[in-house]
């Protein structure tokens, strides 16, 4: 759904607008109008204006008055917590700080609940990071014309799909972006596929468009007979940055991460050249696109992807009770103490423990039978099912179960813990197999326990959430040919801490996203970054998952990629885009003086691990007390932080 405007109503933003510190790309606004008619007709008429989704539910859009859109607002809030609505709004983002300007404030966003009825339909609507213009591509040629478009006005392009996106890659103030999310032609199936220029069959595999997202593919796979690596949202796009950033599932201990499945992908580079990648042609843009970052190579146009027999898998879902600390630490020590022999079994799954509430885990493995599942998971149940005063500790249960219903009940688990319109803050780790053996146990379980009991006694306007992932490829790694082991000829390029870790571990922050007091955001963004610090750390040698990490991570360049990949990812981008058309927050070849990055918050990276000094003022765990500000907020987000 778009809403379009004439682009004269942005113009009345005047300099709040067009952002300062632009020092090669000119603002959109720059452009004329006859030369946005004529692009515009080269395109078929796919250029629209860019508006925040929620904007018809305003009077106030960018300083402008406007009558508030009855019917369509009525949509928009009924919808708005419906994931895959969200994602067919070009001005919809998952995370809805990204669409807003977080270092001032400026957003259009409703608060938590819905329908909202506190907000006013007087309060200013901003266009905040939503881009100002935008294609809604349907082919590679609506792809070629608009980066022409952009590089021959040197605009501040930007690429979306879905907007499921934690580091504000598919966003940016006063911009022109490419949209993918609506190339999406039938599924199509091939036995045996045999990649262009090559002479050996891969296996099954099917071929998707840019915009294809994993709800309708696990449909697919489903009526098929198959499974498919993939992500836990059903709106989550296949062939975009979930794709291009590495890709994990909770099939990834068995089956590899998604650039370990991808067997072919076809996309236009910065020049607009249409290339065909794979193991045997363009080997470079192969390894480039197989985990250097989204936003940043080329657009991908299509991709061919392994799919893999149907199997049945035993399903463990224990929850556990998160009010008690010593409950907590203990629930922590079994974790660690078993993850060696669990990744070793092939479990994947999710463990999530909001601060203050119940963990929820969710584990299966196909590699095992009903009975050998059970005995695995004993620890956990022996906890779940200990006697209180009020019942139990938990509860807990296994079955075998239909991999396409473990993955639903998944998604749906998953999904119920986004609050709608939430807005996020997230720092992350992935942390090497030998903290989970020997003496390190203890360290990595007192580790994990401090970083609770401290999310627990700071005062901020969020729902605090520690998420402990077995999604890594450890098991499979080690069965990879040695060509797509770590510095083979045909290796992906994401850092060789997916290999050799066991967990991705997450600390994330939900909050109000219709917050515009920028020292809140900030605060909440800090102290986030700051409480994965001793994670940091403790494990040196570990990384972090580009696609869901810190966007103020200290070492990006050792930590999503690993020296060596990055060093081969830089000259590979300098040959294929030197005019740095493509460029992400934190990616390969960024510029961060760009004004394209001028709504991130002021966020001090501070890591002693990385090298760079440790923030002033520590009190306690390397945390700074946060600023009274964020009390004012705390009425209306009780029903978050109970």
């Amino acid at each position: 759904m778009a809403f379009a405007l004439p682009l004269l109503a942005l113009v009345a933003l005047g300099p709040q607008f067009v952002t300062a510190g632009i020092i090669d790309r000119r603002s959109v606004l720059s452009v004329s109008d006859a030369d946005w008619d004529a692009f515009n007709s080269s395109v078929s008429g796919r250029l629209q204006n860019g508006v925040p989704m929620l904007a018809p539910c305003y009077t106030n859009y960018n300083g402008q008055q406007q009558d508030v859109d009855s019917q369509v607002c009525d949509a928009l809030q009924q919808n708005r917590a419906n994931h895959l609505f969200v994602t067919d709004q070009f001005g919809g983002y998952q995370e809805s700080n990204w669409g807003g300007c977080q270092k001032t404030g400026d957003n259009c966003a409703m608060k938590l609940t819905v329908p909202d009825t506190e907000t006013p339909t007087s309060r200013p609507c901003m266009q905040g990071s939503v881009p100002t213009r935008y294609v809604d591509a349907q082919s590679v040629e609506d792809i070629q014309k608009t980066l022409q478009f952009a590089s021959d006005n040197d605009l501040r392009l930007v690429v979306k799909n879905t907007g499921h996106d934690y580091t504000g890659r598919s966003s940016a103030p006063d911009s022109f972006a490419l949209w993918t999310h609506n190339i999406q032609p039938p599924i199509e199936l091939t036995k045996a596929f045999v990649p262009e220029q090559c002479s050996d069959a891969v296996g099954d595999v099917i071929t998707v468009g840019a915009g294809q997202q994993f709800g309708g593919v696990y449909e697919w796979a489903n009526a098929n007979g198959y499974r498919v690596v993939g992500g836990t949202y059903a709106g989550v796009g296949m062939a975009g940055g979930w794709l291009t950033g590495g890709g994990h599932s909770m099939l990834s201990p068995e089956l590899g991460l998604g650039v370990d499945n991808v067997q072919q992908i076809k996309a236009v580079l910065p020049n607009g050249k249409y290339v065909t990648a794979n193991r045997c042609q363009n080997q470079d843009i192969f390894f480039a696109l197989r985990g250097g970052g989204g936003g940043t190579f080329g657009v991908v146009a299509e991709i061919s992807y392994s799919v893999h027999p149907k199997k049945d898998m035993q399903f463990a879902r224990v929850a556990i009770d998160g009010t008690n600390d010593d409950v907590v630490a203990e629930l922590i020590s079994i974790l660690v103490e078993n993850a060696d022999k669990w990744a070793s079994e092939g479990w994947g799954g999710y463990v999530l423990m909001p601060v203050g509430r119940s963990s929820m885990i969710s584990l299966g493995t196909s590699l095992l039978d009903l009975s050998d599942a059970q005995e695995s998971m004993q620890p956990l149940f022996d906890l779940a099912n200990r006697p209180t005063d009020g019942g139990t500790v938990g509860n807990a249960s296994i079955a075998t179960a239909d991999y396409s219903d473990v993955l639903g009940g998944i998604i749906a688990a998953t999904e119920s813990q986004i609050l709608p319109s939430s807005a996020w803050t997230m720092a992350t780790r992935l942390v090497p197999q030998e903290y989970f053996v020997g003496d390190n146990q203890q360290q990595l379980s007192s580790t994990l326990h401090d970083i609770m009991i401290v999310a627990k006694g700071q005062k901020v306007p969020a729902q605090s959430t520690l998420m402990l992932y077995a999604t890594t490829p450890y098991l499979y790694s080690q069965t990879m040919t040695k060509e797509d082991k770590v510095g083979g000829q045909d290796a992906s390029s994401v850092t060789p801490a997916w290999r050799h870790g066991l967990w991705h571990v997450l600390f994330t922050r939900q909050f109000d996203g219709t917050t515009t007091d920028q020292s809140v955001v900030k605060n909440l963004w800090q102290t986030t970054h700051e409480m994965i610090n001793p994670l940091r750390d403790l494990t040196p040698n570990g990384g972090a998952y580009q696609n869901e990490a810190d966007p103020f991570e200290p070492n990006p360049a050792h930590s999503f990629w690993g020296q060596e990949n990055y060093d081969r990812l830089l000259q590979i981008k300098n040959k294929v885009d030197p005019t740095n058309l493509l460029t992400v927050h934190n990616g390969i070849g960024w510029d961060k003086t760009d004004g394209k990055y001028s709504c991130y918050p002021d966020v001090k990276s501070s890591c002693p691990a990385s090298g760079e000094p440790a923030t002033p003022n520590d009190e306690f765990f390397g945390l700074p007390k946060l600023s009274a500000v964020v009390d004012y907020v705390e009425t209306y987000m009780e029903h978050v932080t109970e």
